[in-house]
């Protein structure tokens, strides 16, 4: 008994001596310390601090001469100083038996960043006296610019130092244009040769723009005037499809009410001068009879037909200004990464009736991509239709329509690798029980389904660029697509063939 009384009584002398240790840690003074991964940084550069107190720490704040954030409650917070400049920091930490503050004076050097010097201008051609907008864009810092306008017929020299200037030229003719910008460490130097052009404001310059270049037949194009100098007269000349319009008006607007690729030409002239433009091809104007979709991506990955439905942009996917086969009008770049998705509409829906989807495609991507998809998530025997290329050696390119009956295939070996870089035109058509596959106009293989007419669609989406699974996409797109036109009607093959002329 007395042995188990010994032992109890060192037992609670422990636990007591260990209870005032853990008491003392806790409410001990603390002593501060803190490093930095560096302390002498370029202008843009990040730095991370690290509390390095002795003690327990239940509460931090730092304070950031010159940084951003300019204080934090982080144990190890990352700043970024954009100034150069020498600064302090300043920790200060709590717990229990009190505070305790440390400031580091200088302990942050940021030096100034190498220099690349840019600007941009408001025009590359302008009248006399007309006054222009340059922005600097240079990187690094800068914190002086000299700009320098010389005039190549007369070696006349204009300059700025201001870091955005407005600019008025008097003599005509191009421009040299020179910007220098330096800080205390570095300085850089960008030319621009004949980057500027003046022009006599009775000179004229005939120029045009549209609000619109791709529609489908019965809509309207507003034209708009962007001709250089002073014109008291115009004329507007609209040829194509058979249809000659004119306007004497500026800003005039015309209705299209047939297919086909319009050239335009401007002609404006004043009291001592003429000029006029043609643009070929720069009108695009699509059959309306059955059209439900219309993706032209001129500017946007919008459905630009008369249903309009919502479109869904997923991962990268845009529409480009790069001319195909001569348009002046834009493209849609896919870069294997994303798509389109169409929402679902009744009135869109290709169900068991005639449809046509005819698209441009440029590719030089030999993997599997779908171009586009109606419905079919669910995979094998779920409603749906496709466009895919490169399965296989034998399916370059693959036409199929489906339902829980099976599947109508369409597919293309050698006649079908379109991977080479160039514009190729593919239309798919299903007319009653036949499916089409055409290429450039050509068709290349047809069949009949022997189990019967394919109910396509269901109420998932219209994709373009991807294929749809049941939880995730997959087979995306690489290369760019142009002009990809929905029908509810199978297009006769001289439809086809017109088609792809535009």
């Amino acid at each position: 008994m007395k042995i188990m009384n010994y032992l109890s009584g060192i037992i609670l002398v422990t636990a007591l001596l260990l209870a005032g240790c853990k008491k003392d840690t806790a409410n001990s003074a603390i002593i501060v310390d803190f490093s930095a991964s560096k302390t002498a940084l370029m202008a843009g550069d990040s730095v991370t601090f690290k509390e390095m107190a002795q003690g327990t720490v239940a509460n931090w704040h730092w304070e950031f001469e010159g940084g951003t954030p300019a204080a934090s409650n982080l144990s190890g917070p990352t700043v970024t100083y954009k100034t150069p400049g020498t600064y302090s920091v300043t920790l200060q930490l709590k717990n229990a038996a009190g505070e305790a503050v440390l400031t580091k004076e200088k302990m942050i050097v940021v030096g100034y960043s190498a220099i690349k010097a840019a600007f941009t201008q408001s025009k590359t051609v302008a009248l006399q006296n007309e006054t222009l907008q340059f922005t600097d864009k240079s990187t690094g810092l800068p914190t002086s610019w000299k700009w320098e306008f010389t005039s190549l017929a007369t070696g006349a020299v204009i300059s700025s130092d201001k870091q955005h200037p407005e600019i008025s030229l008097t003599d005509t003719g191009f421009y040299n244009i020179r910007l220098i910008a330096s800080n205390p460490e570095y300085r850089d130097t960008l030319q621009k040769e004949k980057a500027l052009h003046i022009i006599d404001p009775h000179t004229l310059a005939a120029s045009f723009g549209a609000d619109v270049q791709a529609i489908y037949e019965g809509q309207q194009v507003q034209f708009t005037d962007q001709s250089l100098g002073i014109a008291t007269e115009w004329a507007w000349e609209i040829k194509g499809a058979g249809t000659n319009l004119r306007s004497a008006e500026q800003n005039p607007s015309f209705q299209f009410d047939k297919a086909g690729i319009y050239a335009v030409t401007l002609s404006i002239k004043n009291t001592v001068a003429s000029n006029s433009k043609t643009v070929e091809r720069f009108i695009n104007v699509i059959p309306a009879n059955g059209l439900v979709g219309y993706f032209p991506f001129n500017g946007s990955i919008d459905d630009e037909g008369p249903l309009k439905l919502p479109v869904t942009r997923r991962g990268q996917v845009g529409a480009v200004q790069a001319g195909r086969n001569g348009l002046t009008t834009g493209i849609g770049h896919f870069d294997g990464s994303g798509g389109i998705i169409v929402g679902d509409d009744p009135a869109f829906n290709m169900g068991a009736g005639d449809f046509t989807i005819s698209v441009w495609v440029q590719s030089t991507s030999t993997v599997r991509m779908m171009v586009w998809q109606e419905s079919g998530k669910n995979g094998s025997k779920d409603n749906q239709a496709w466009l895919r290329l490169n399965s296989s050696a034998t399916q370059y390119t693959a036409f199929n329509t489906e339902d829980a009956a099976g599947g109508s295939f369409l597919a293309l070996a050698d006649p079908g690798n379109i991977a080479d870089g160039k514009w190729y035109h593919v239309v798919a058509v299903r007319s009653g029980l036949v499916t089409k596959l055409y290429i450039n106009g050509q068709k290349m293989t047809e069949r009949s389904s022997t189990t019967g007419i394919k109910e396509v669609s269901n109420s998932a989406a219209f994709k373009i660029g991807m294929q749809e699974g049941a939880s995730s996409f997959s087979n995306y797109f690489i290369g760019n697509l142009d002009e990809l036109i929905v029908y509810k009607r199978a297009l006769t093959d001289a439809e086809i063939t017109e088609l792809g002329t535009y």
